[in-house]
């Protein structure tokens, strides 16, 4: 059953006869046929009967989890809304170790959809049943420890989701003003070219790539933190179109924690100069491979067998290849099963997708070799091998423009090895 829209719990849920929550609130008591069922007559001795087995607990709910280690059930209602990320990955870490074996979880949410990709690694599912309170638009339950979920560690140790509270180099590139006009002046050269050469136009900018991007392309950090499965230490991790390697800075602590091993796929040896310096600069030349080629030569030496990965990222680069389904192919075919993929990309809005303001972003970008396509995110979204785990779009001012244009981020379970049909 789908979440209910806004105006049907304003209208409608609020106020049905039976919603004790509101009804105390409108006459400032309970009615012994509007209250809580635990109030009810029939319920009301198996409740007294039990109140010695009830513990109160003022403090925060790290110091309240402590208290056992056999947790079945965790309610833990709206507070996830009120939290970010970060916050949201320092209270499972400080539960999930203290949940029992078959533990689960459950939280209710104004929101239509997970609203975070720390709680959607849980791998949560919509609970159909409308919530009492009548305000909520979802409610949902997720196991403490999935079946392939490593071994719960000792909470003290920067294991399971604690490694989401890793952190990064602390790199922040910026730019002058000059540099950023020298950058604007080489991507209207671009855009003028007939002929597209993706290689000089990255060749062209090199030192001031990563200054004039960190503002231009949006929610990298985010899903590199955050949307990632680092509570399972993926081992094996391809970026495809990784650039500079820019996106290692925001998981330095992450990547050095599960030691994992990564490859650094770009077409341009301009670039992955750059992001040789770079792995280098942070010591990670033991861990990295960085090879030059196009991700859609699955034979290109130094790969990792087919089927081999645990995840496989793409940021900003799946718009700006122009056999992008073969490409996206090859990255779900790259991942084992039970890895995931991550993308985040521009795309247009899905909820006006032709509208005059998506078409004029379209033909804009489209100038310097990136199309904007609903089709990318349906065919994430569609991919029969692939399941999805989270999904989020935002709109932000293009610099230096007066456009807005649609971002998304996407995090994907691969479930099987069939190949999509693009008929």
């Amino acid at each position: 059953e789908a979440p209910l829209p806004l105006p049907q719990v304003f209208c409608s849920r609020m106020w049905r006869a039976d919603n004790y929550f509101y009804y105390a609130y409108a006459v400032g008591r309970w009615d012994p046929h509007c209250c809580p069922r635990y109030l009810r007559p029939e319920h009301y001795e198996a409740l007294r009967s039990s109140a010695h087995r009830v513990a109160l607990h003022h403090g925060p709910l790290a110091s309240a989890a402590a208290s056992r280690d056999d947790f079945t059930v965790a309610s833990l209602l709206d507070s996830m809304d009120w939290m970010g990320d970060e916050q949201i990955a320092e209270q499972l870490a400080a539960l999930l170790p203290h949940m029992a074996p078959a533990g689960r979880l459950f939280w209710r949410s104004f929101g239509v959809a997970v609203h975070s990709p720390v709680l959607a690694q849980l791998r949560p599912t919509l609970v159909p049943e409308q919530d009492r309170v009548g305000w909520y638009l979802s409610q949902w339950v997720a196991r403490a420890h999935p079946p392939d979920a490593p071994s719960v560690a000792d909470p003290a140790e920067p294991s399971g989701f604690r490694r989401f509270l890793c952190v990064g180099s602390g790199y922040a590139p910026s730019n002058t003003l000059v540099d950023d006009a020298a950058v604007c002046l080489q991507l209207a050269r671009h855009a003028l070219r007939t002929s597209k050469d993706v290689a000089a136009f990255y060749r062209e900018q090199g030192p001031r790539y990563d200054g004039f991007r960190e503002a231009l392309l949006p929610g990298r950090e985010r899903l590199m933190r955050f949307g990632l499965p680092w509570q399972r230490c993926p081992a094996a991790w391809l970026s495809v179109g990784c650039g500079t390697a820019r996106d290692l800075e925001y998981v330095l602590g992450h990547v050095r924690e599960c030691g994992t091993r990564l490859w650094l796929l770009d077409l341009s040896p301009e670039l992955l100069a750059v992001a040789q310096q770079r792995v280098d600069r942070l010591g990670l030349a033991h861990q990295v491979t960085l090879l030059v080629g196009d991700v859609n030569d699955e034979t290109l030496p130094g790969l990792p067998p087919r089927g081999s990965l645990d995840l496989v990222s793409c940021s900003y680069c799946l718009s700006m290849i122009p056999r992008w389904r073969t490409a996206l192919s090859a990255m779900v075919r790259a991942l084992r099963v039970g890895g995931q993929l991550a993308l985040v990309d521009f795309t247009c809005r899905s909820d006006a997708p032709n509208h005059w303001s998506q078409k004029l972003n379209q033909w804009w970008f489209a100038n310097d070799g990136v199309f904007l396509s609903r089709e990318h995110t349906a065919a994430l979204q569609q991919h029969g091998a692939l399941r999805t785990l989270w999904f989020h779009e935002s709109e932000r001012r293009v610099v230096y423009t007066p456009l807005h244009a649609t971002t998304y981020l996407y995090v994907g379970l691969k479930v099987s090895d069939v190949e999509f049909d693009w008929s």
